[in-house]
């Protein structure tokens, strides 16, 4: 299995290990790594703003943007700017604005422990029982409604490592992610599906797309995990939306 891109990498912008002597982890080293393992598009994705530990700052997506398109020139592949962006609220509120969106290639969307919440109020309501691991029947109903409704408000091209620190019913989102062509992750360091999703998977027929979620340069194009997940529940390579070939992200102008 070979995949065409992969789409969700991160550098020292946010939580990429930076090793001062090789530089790893720098954006011209992602795609480096990329090249060296014969992907042709690579992703630099960040985590949202609103990530309390390792967030981009929003001042250096100018920035970023005039760096890929410099390793572009030397390595020769196809660079995309991105995000790992933050749902904040039960209301399925990310944290992007407009102007945030019209400089991003694709929006990765999940849910992350340390973001901050859109309020006060959306803390306890919607963080808090997440954090505690809360499982109740109002809990999946709440994180399920919160998911459709970004999928309906923001132009989402994936659903990051779904079922992650938020209990969802999955077959609800998998039917929204099929009606809005949002792909859901197969992450290469963690993979939450339960065989009941799994079916869902089989029956629903979402779109899915493998990427490594790389922490360091060299875990691009790392996606034992996903592969294996794949090979093993007799997943569909057509389903997999960069199994060989071009993905078409709706807010990347430069197709």
């Amino acid at each position: 299995m070979v995949i065409y891109g992969d789409y969700h990498t991160h550098t020292i912008y946010s939580s990429g290990k930076h090793n001062k002597k090789h530089a790893t982890g720098t954006i011209l080293e992602n795609a480096m790594y990329a090249k060296q393992k014969g992907l042709n598009e690579v992703a630099i994705t960040e985590h949202g703003f609103s990530h309390k530990l390792y967030g981009l700052q929003r001042k250096n997506l100018a920035k970023m943007r005039e760096e890929i398109e410099e390793a572009k020139r030397k390595t020769g592949i196809n660079i995309l700017l991105g995000i790992e962006a933050n749902i904040i609220s039960s209301e399925g509120d990310v944290d992007l604005t407009e102007e945030d969106i019209k400089q991003l290639d694709l929006i990765i969307v999940g849910f992350h422990s340390f973001a901050r919440a859109k309020s006060i109020k959306e803390f306890f309501k919607f963080f808090l029982p997440n954090l505690l691991g809360l499982k109740r029947k109002k809990d999946y109903e709440r994180n399920t409604l919160a998911l459709l409704k970004a999928m309906d408000k923001y132009p989402i091209d994936i659903i990051s490592h779904p079922g992650i620190n938020m209990p969802m019913y999955f077959d609800k989102v998998a039917l929204h992610a099929k009606k809005t062509n949002t792909m859901l992750e197969l992450n290469g360091k963690r993979i939450a599906y339960k065989p009941k999703d799994i079916e869902v998977i089989k029956e629903i027929c979402p779109k899915l797309i493998i990427s490594s979620d790389a922490h360091s340069a060299k875990r691009v194009g790392d996606i034992k995990k996903p592969i294996n997940f794949a090979i093993k529940y007799s997943v569909s390579n057509e389903q997999i939306a960069n199994m060989g070939k071009k993905i078409y992200f709706k807010n990347y102008k430069q197709n």
